[in-house]
């Protein structure tokens, strides 16, 4: 079983003492709190929402006084964007090795090694037209936070414009995030992999980008753009992304994981226009949660 397997994981761990609970997650009350702990971990089933409201319940009691590790058996993009906003620190997939769930704990455990109860900050932004200047807005944000003395620490450019996308370039880098390497398999992305497929400035400002394929128009799994993105989350505190403008399948999953959503626009009529109704698309699909304000750039004020 999954308890036993677990038991066995860390039975030779003289730094971790392991309780265990064996109750479905929907008939808990008060035993994670008593159990006081730094990191949880829980197998569900990710597919069935009275599991899920059972974590819910969970996450609030526990007020982030201790990691929340997701295993479940089934897994979809509704889940992926459910455990998003819960802000899990990891969620595995079955059928896991016991390494895989090791490794996931001393993450949860060591944390990104920021102050206790700081959450990573997510700055997206998304082009109501091409050309308006969003890569460039972008950059600039992530180097004023990672400069800010209010807000200043790590800081990742995440470019999702897998096709047209220019953030290494802006900057002189070389991409060298392998979507191949991870596509069919996102839990094989760990920190590890990470630090090998992240570009870094001389400035300290590090850049998540993959090659540019203008001649392959490809969407992913969302389970991919999830995962990439809970563990830059993780180890970062500030993550700022560059979004395509065209809206794919993962994009509402994006959204809804985003602190802050900047939609940037230009003095055009056709232009605002379509950003009316990318704000109502916004709405219309992940909700009043998400409010998205519009940049007007290159806007000058005649007297």
């Amino acid at each position: 079983s999954f308890v036993q397997k677990t038991r066995t994981a860390f039975a030779s761990s003289e730094a971790v003492a392991l309780v265990t609970v064996e109750k479905n997650v929907t008939e808990l009350r008060g035993e994670i709190q008593e159990a006081d702990c730094s990191a949880v971990i829980v197998d569900m089933d990710a597919a069935k929402l009275n599991e899920i409201e059972a974590l819910q319940r969970i996450t609030r009691r526990l007020e982030r006084r201790a990691a929340i590790i997701v295993v479940t058996q089934e897994f979809n993009a509704s889940a992926a964007r459910i455990l998003v906003q819960l802000q899990v620190a990891d969620f595995l997939v079955k059928p896991l090795t016991t390494a895989d769930l090791v490794r996931s704990c001393v993450r949860a455990l060591e944390g990104p090694g920021r102050e206790e109860n700081t959450e990573s900050q997510i700055y997206t932004f998304m082009p109501a037209a091409g050309g308006v200047g969003t890569t460039t807005l972008t950059l600039q944000t992530a180097f004023q936070l990672h400069h800010s003395v209010t807000r200043g620490s790590s800081t990742c450019v995440v470019d999702l414009n897998f096709q047209q996308g220019s953030c290494a370039e802006y900057l002189d880098l070389e991409p060298r995030f392998d979507i191949n390497e991870i596509e069919n398999q996102p839990e094989r992305l760990d920190r590890q992999l990470l630090d090998v497929m992240l570009s870094k400035h001389a400035s300290g400002l590090c850049v998540l980008a993959a090659p540019a394929r203008p001649a392959e128009m490809r969407t992913f799994n969302a389970d991919m753009i999830v995962r990439m993105l809970d563990l830059v989350s993780a180890y970062f505190d500030n993550v700022v992304i560059d979004m395509p403008r065209t809206w794919f399948p993962w994009t509402e999953t994006v959204l809804l994981g985003s602190n802050n959503l900047y939609i940037v626009a230009e003095m055009t009529v056709p232009c605002l226009r379509h950003t009316q109704r990318l704000i109502q698309a916004v709405y219309e699909t992940v909700g009043k949660e998400v409010r998205p304000n519009v940049i007007v750039n290159r806007f000058e004020q005649r007297l």
